[in-house]
């Protein structure tokens, strides 16, 4: 596909409080989700730590935005984001928004985007606070973006940000809405709905590369592989003990 098929999408990146180290593979994931029509970035670059973010700079097309500190508590570069983000709101060609980073001060603003009716994107860290998370249609975790020299036969469990056992939990949830009167579900049907009840839902983050992987580790679920329309499952059923049967 060319940029011109693919949804677009306004890449704004924090750059103060995202590692340089993670460009790359932010614009990886960007990628999936569409065209980076607009990429901008935001801070303070007259620090010998801007040195990486200019070369990620160079290699991503990226258009930094200089925003020198007004003072101790002033950040004008968020202020900066802000407006820039606000002013997109009314461009009729974009069909989302990206917002890099972890900051709690841009829940408000991930807010107002959602209710604009605007596609958000939100990359950030684990620890980024969850109204910021759950205003975003999606939200990415950077530790679950694999490392460029991470080759395709990694094993899809190497990295474990919450224990597998929590997922079961949310994923029931899903079935139950998205079965059909004979109980089985549509992968895809279900991980949609995982996506509409945690923003932040993601795989990776218990350590698996896709929801087949995690549905079969947790064990909890019957599955399907033969369907027509695609991997389905289904609640395991219980087996019935046979009457008169005492078990110690």
């Amino acid at each position: 596909m060319d940029g011109e098929s693919l949804p677009s999408v306004a890449v704004l990146i924090d750059a103060e409080n995202i590692p340089a180290r993670f460009a790359d593979r932010i614009f990886e994931e960007v990628a999936t989700i569409g065209y980076a029509s607009v990429r901008r970035s935001y801070g303070d670059f007259t620090g010998l730590w801007s040195t990486a973010w200019a070369a990620a700079f160079a290699r991503h097309a990226v258009v930094p935005r200089q925003h020198f500190r007004a003072g101790s508590g002033k950040n004008s570069a968020d202020i900066a984001l802000v407006v820039d983000a606000m002013e997109l709101l009314s461009d009729t060609t974009l069909d989302g928004i990206c917002l890099v980073s972890s900051d709690s001060d841009f829940s408000p603003l991930a807010v107002r985007i959602r209710e604009r009716g605007i596609a958000l994107y939100g990359f950030g860290r684990a620890d980024t606070p969850e109204r910021f998370r759950q205003a975003c249609r999606r939200f990415i975790y950077l530790e679950n973006l694999p490392a460029r020299d991470v080759s395709a036969s990694m094993p899809p469990n190497a990295k474990v940000l919450v224990p597998v056992a929590q997922a079961a939990g949310v994923v029931r949830r899903a079935l139950m809405h998205a079965q059909t009167q004979e109980g089985w579900a549509l992968l895809q049907d279900v991980e949609q709905l995982l996506r509409r009840f945690r923003a932040d839902f993601d795989p990776r983050t218990y350590g698996h590369r896709n929801l087949l992987s995690l549905v079969q580790r947790t064990k909890e679920f019957a599955i399907d592989l033969q369907h027509d329309g695609g991997p389905r499952i289904r609640f395991r059923r219980k087996v019935a003990r046979s009457p008169g049967v005492i078990r110690a």
